[in-house]
């Protein structure tokens, strides 16, 4: 008999206000849950009921993505209502996937990108943990922001790395130093996607933003965007296409216009940052420490997500936290429960130990999307840092290298600002599909930034693999610290020779 829900229009109203499902097109799943997670925090109950949530509708598997949410495949639109019911309660919302949403005029904000280390971190300039929540709880199934021209992406952070990558946002804002005084600087119209007019690093505003300012200044930009966005073609939706037609200048008056104050100006370039992870155990100004864990790829089974919450309350105060780079941190843990913690993950199969490429390879989900066939960017993510361990062992721990990985030109795996970027590419092969891999290197954020620039196209999977292996023993021969540096202390030429096994 066919299954019947009925759904209290009350209910209906408040669920499409919060909650969508987006469509997938690979691993047999037909539908995926992005469930926005505020800041990246959860508790450990919270954590627990998504694990459930993750073996009841999703196979036990979840994807911790670079926006710090979890996402969960295989979902039932028929189980959405008794999903959504079960993630309102806990507190939770999920976006407006673009897959269910196609066109222009369907937008939302996206979770805000908050650095995972706020209020833990000795070397941060401020701690955003308070404007964050006021931004995340104004945005949060506010029904007047759900009909935007299309998604809109925001973060913040006030720590020493820009981990948040303010450069890749729609609004990015980082904290910098002005005389006594620490506050703001904003970034405008970032975004890696192929949409008009292409891949963009959001260019200053050249203002400075007090800490108590901040809200107001992030809701007159997403309301700028909001009432002058275009809503007639797709390509042009985004905020960075207001941008470049308009100039900063203009975004900037009209901002100022909504806010009914004038911004102190203040020049500034791109954070002098390096634009990596927080990663290994951290001593947090209190004395305890946080335990960043390195998640290749961000892939876990609901197995694992219990052993957190578990480890989260045994060893610190039952919160977790969700990274940029698809990893968590486990905070609050007293140097007397340290080694007995790091042990229980390693048991877990989630290991602290190792280099930093483990906490900096990112890697998309082109597999369910449908956009990539076997081997996919996760896949390829464990192949390189396999290969890089059994090849080079401990040379890698003083080497900084960040790998990006995507399915498509849409980059959710960010390969355009990969020190590493690969890029998916479908080719048919008589009645089938193979994947291959366009190879591009030198990405960078900050000071330095830079698109990633391309080496190769239509590489083989086993290809790109051996091509990391050489550049990157070359580096390490070379003796560099930062794969940035050794990219451009080289032509391309010479890295392209290098890459396929040739001398530079």
């Amino acid at each position: 008999m066919e299954r019947v829900i009925v759904i209290p229009s009350d209910d209906v109203a408040k669920f499409s206000a919060k909650f969508s499902l987006g469509r997938d097109r690979g691993m047999g799943s037909r539908q995926f849950l992005r469930v926005k997670v505020p800041a990246g925090r959860l508790t450990s109950e919270q954590l627990r009921a998504i694990a459930e949530l993750s073996d009841t509708y999703g196979k036990g598997y979840a994807e911790i993505t670079d926006r710090q949410d979890i996402q969960l495949h295989w979902i039932q639109g028929v189980d959405a209502p008794d999903i959504f019911a079960k993630l309102d309660a806990l507190g939770f919302a999920t976006d407006k996937c673009g897959q269910s949403y196609p066109g222009p005029r369907f937008g939302d904000t996206r979770n805000v990108g908050v650095c995972p280390v706020a209020g833990l971190n000795k070397n941060e300039l401020i701690d955003v943990t308070h404007i964050a929540k006021h931004i995340n709880d104004f945005f949060h199934g506010n029904l007047d922001y759900m009909d935007m021209p299309r998604k809109f992406k925001i973060s913040i952070t006030g720590c020493e790395l820009g981990c948040t990558r303010p450069e890749m946002q729609d609004l990015g804002l980082f904290a910098v130093r002005r005389g006594e005084n620490v506050g703001f600087v904003a970034l405008v119209g970032g975004a890696l996607g192929p949409s008009l007019p292409g891949p963009r690093l959001g260019k200053p505003l050249g203002v400075f933003i007090e800490p108590d300012d901040v809200f107001e200044f992030v809701k007159a930009v997403v309301d700028v965007f909001k009432e002058n966005g275009n809503r007639e073609s797709k390509p042009k939706s985004r905020f960075k296409w207001l941008v470049e037609e308009w100039g900063v200048e203009r975004v900037r008056e009209k901002v100022e216009h909504k806010l009914g104050w004038k911004l102190e100006r203040f020049e500034h370039g791109y954070p002098d940052v390096s634009g990596e992870e927080h990663f290994g155990v951290q001593e947090q100004p209190d004395g305890k420490n946080f335990i960043s864990v390195p998640v290749i790829g961000g892939v876990l089974s609901s197995e694992k997500l219990r052993g957190l919450a578990d480890a989260s309350e045994n060893f610190g105060d039952g919160e977790i936290r969700l990274t940029p780079y698809q990893n968590f941190i486990l905070p609050d843990v007293p140097a007397e429960k340290l080694d007995a913690a790091l042990k229980r993950l390693r048991v877990m199969g989630l290991p602290v130990e190792g280099a930093p490429l483990r906490w900096s390879v990112v890697g998309c989900a082109a597999d369910f999307c449908g956009k990539s066939v076997e081997p996919h960017p996760k896949q390829i993510a464990r192949k390189i840092v396999d290969r890089l361990e059994s090849r080079f062992g401990d040379k890698l721990k003083d080497l900084k290298v960040i790998i990006h990985i995507s399915g498509c030109m849409h980059d959710c795996g960010l390969h355009k600002i990969g020190q590493i970027g690969i890029l998916g590419i479908k080719a048919a092969e008589g009645e089938k599909m193979k994947q291959l891999y366009n190879f591009s290197v030198g990405g960078a954020l900050g000071a330095k930034n830079s698109f990633s620039q391309q080496l190769e196209q239509t590489v083989a999977p086993e290809m790109v693999v051996g091509m990391v292996e050489n550049l990157v023993g070359a580096c390490i021969r070379e003796g560099f610290k930062d794969f940035g540096e050794f990219c451009r202390a080289h032509p391309l030429d010479a890295l392209k020779s290098i890459a396929n096994g040739g001398s530079k």
